[in-house]
């Protein structure tokens, strides 16, 4: 498919308004009017419903978005990926979750640009979907997830497991005690992350069948800001939470009873990719600082 044609239905199927789909493309309407008709010869079907009011996408053209969204964005990446070789040896993109960039890959990463300043480094952020299908596109030569995909082709490894602990202010009645029974979390204003199996597993265990949260919150950093004003107790990795304790601004409350498990991480990279020397070097570093590669 031409890849203008796609370019100018995804912007109409964003504004729905041919003139301003002009503008953000700094074409004449006429112009756009021609792509997208020539896109529509195509794929053979009407890929909207027009009238002197409004622009509608149609059913075909809700199954195409997706596929054009994808195809423009890995081209934006390839651009990228080649315009970046040009000053630089080699090229690297590692892809994680926010929560593990913030608590753990940080330091690898500054220490990877500072050692190796011929390689050129960029990161994407997403869920651990998100972050295997940026492996399956070729948008990056690394992802680090929590949740291991079974795909041929691909490397998985164990890299670190993560204590999964209840921390609470160090002002809130509740820091008066030192442990908590698993039992005992049904009665604690609890902000529920959740973090995946096995932990779904435990907390099914745990609490009851009819057990709602009160508040649920998606962002490791979000429950510690709450939990720092007070508003309850939270299961978070002790990744996240390590630089708080040591601060003395969250307290760590023992879990006893049934233990959360831990929270496993792994790198996957595709077998292909191994022996790129800029991958090579962030594994080694990895390795260096006492993680599994």
């Amino acid at each position: 498919m031409d890849f203008e044609q796609l370019r100018a239905f995804y912007t109409l199927a964003q504004t729905k308004n041919f003139t301003k789909a002009a503008e953000m493309l700094h074409l004449v309407q006429s112009t756009v009017t021609m792509r997208i008709k020539q896109l529509e010869e195509k794929v053979g079907k009407p890929l909207f419903i027009r009238d002197k009011r409004s622009v509608e996408i149609t059913q075909a053209g809700l199954t195409l978005l997706p596929y054009a969204e994808r195809i423009l964005k890995l081209s934006h990446e390839a651009l990228n990926e080649v315009a970046s070789l040009q000053p630089y040896e080699d090229y690297l993109s590692i892809g994680s979750l926010n929560a593990i960039w913030t608590s753990t890959l940080e330091p690898i990463l500054k220490e990877y640009h500072y050692r190796y300043p011929q390689i050129a480094i960029s990161t994407k952020t997403g869920h651990s979907s998100d972050v295997i299908q940026y492996l399956l596109d070729n948008v990056i030569q690394i992802g680090i997830v929590y949740v291991p995909p079974s795909l041929p082709n691909f490397d998985v490894i164990p890299t670190w497991d993560d204590e999964i602990v209840l921390v609470c202010s160090p002002e809130s009645p509740i820091a008066a005690s030192t442990q908590v029974n698993s039992r005992e979390l049904r009665n604690l204003p609890l902000l529920y992350m959740n973090w995946g199996p096995p932990f779904n597993e435990w907390i099914r265990q745990t609490l009851p069948r009819n057990y709602v949260p009160k508040l649920t919150v998606d962002k490791a950093e979000l429950a510690i800001d709450l939990i720092k004003e007070g508003l309850g107790v939270s299961l978070l990795t002790r990744s996240t939470v390590k630089a708080d304790l040591a601060a003395g601004t969250l307290k760590e409350l023992i879990i006893t009873g049934n233990k959360p498990p831990k929270r496993s991480a792994y790198i996957v990279l595709p077998k292909d990719k191994k022996n790129k020397p800029s991958v090579e070097k962030w594994l080694s570093l990895m390795s260096e600082l006492g993680y599994s590669t």
